[in-house]
């Protein structure tokens, strides 16, 4: 989705994207600072699932098992629960962490959300989900790993285990569901962000995913690249370049990924572009992808779990403006969080 070597790599896109999301973790936080007035309890209350990821500013998977409800609130017991409109509870007696803004909004920690979302969405999902906690945060896979050992008993661990095996670095949630659309229907597994230099200039034009034995280049296309024309120009200088050197390129679009029949037809042009056949099923490798071994996910949220002595230490706002690394891996964002609290019981 670049153009050139010297040309920032989606530089314009993901800062539009980073501020969008930035914006909406703003009125998020507004809103949940709002609905805390309406709370009658000395408690403090734990937003999470898609309250967390808004507010820590993280893209959103889709296609959950979740109620629709504005607000997620996580508590440990029914008792704690209130009759709040528009919120949905949710019961986990893990251990979790939680963030602590400066206006004193808490939230469960992005990456213990992700483990609590395995419950409520499949495979392909709960990876978009790990990769956009990658490209916000700077986590590497070890430190998921690591987080998911901390817990004794989690409903989804199974789910958790076989997403980490599918991820890698990724510019967009959309990309991520690209290319697993691809792996679902057995194709290989696509090179990502894959530099292809033009021997005639020296440029250096890099695509989202490509097969390089095969000649086949693969660019999402969002709606989102034709608010910029500088970018949206150079996108197509280079693909026009790439076929004139003998590359077939498929743009995707977000309709193609709508739902499976759509996916197997983008599926089938990609192999066709290859000239060969769609196997139709993932390749052994991907097999977890329909695999049907894994643990069903639970349309209601009364769930268990407990983890095993946590030993996260307490950061404050000054670690995290000096931007030292926490147990979790990667920087929080700098001045948005007050402190990250022990675990709570």
């Amino acid at each position: 989705m670049n153009g050139y070597s010297e040309v920032p790599h989606n530089g314009e896109i993901n800062n539009y994207l980073r501020k969008d999301l930035d914006a909406k973790a703003t009125a998020k936080n507004t809103a949940c600072w709002n609905l805390l007035g309406k709370v009658r309890t000395k408690r403090t209350l734990c937003f999470s699932l898609y309250t967390a990821l808004e507010l820590c500013g993280v893209e959103l998977p889709r296609h959950s098992t979740l109620p629709q409800k504005d607000f997620y609130v996580t508590v440990r017991s029914k008792g704690t629960r209130s009759s709040l409109d528009n919120v949905d509870y949710r019961i986990w007696n893990a251990k979790f962490n939680s963030i602590v803004f400066s206006n004193g909004v808490t939230c469960m920690h992005p990456m213990d959300a992700w483990i609590q979302f395995a419950q409520y969405l499949n495979l392909t999902e709960l990876v978009v989900l790990a990769e956009a906690l990658i490209r916000r945060y700077g986590y590497a896979i070890e430190q998921f790993t690591q987080r998911l050992t901390a817990f004794h008993r989690v409903i989804g661990r199974a789910r958790c285990e076989a997403a980490l095996k599918l991820v890698k670095p990724s510019d967009s949630v959309q990309e991520t569901r690209t290319r697993l659309a691809l792996m679902l229907f057995g194709l290989p597994i696509p090179q990502t962000q894959y530099g292809i230099t033009d021997s005639e200039n020296g440029y250096t034009y890099t695509v989202d995913m490509a097969y390089p034995q095969y000649k086949v280049a693969i660019e999402y296309d969002g709606d989102h690249h034709r608010r910029f024309r500088k970018q949206y120009v150079r996108d197509q200088q280079k693909r026009r370049r790439l076929r004139q050197l003998g590359w077939t390129v498929i743009e995707v679009f977000a309709d193609d990924l709508w739902n499976t029949a759509k996916q197997r037809a983008f599926a089938q042009e990609v192999a066709t572009a290859m000239q060969i056949p769609l196997p139709g099923r993932p390749q052994p490798s991907c097999r977890v992808l329909i695999d049907g071994s894994l643990p069903s996910m639970r349309a209601k949220g009364n769930t268990g779990g407990g983890n095993k002595q946590n030993t996260t230490k307490h950061h404050n706002i000054d670690q995290i403006r000096s931007c030292d690394r926490s147990s979790w891996g990667g920087n929080l964002p700098m001045g948005r969080f007050e402190e990250i609290v022990k675990p709570r019981n």
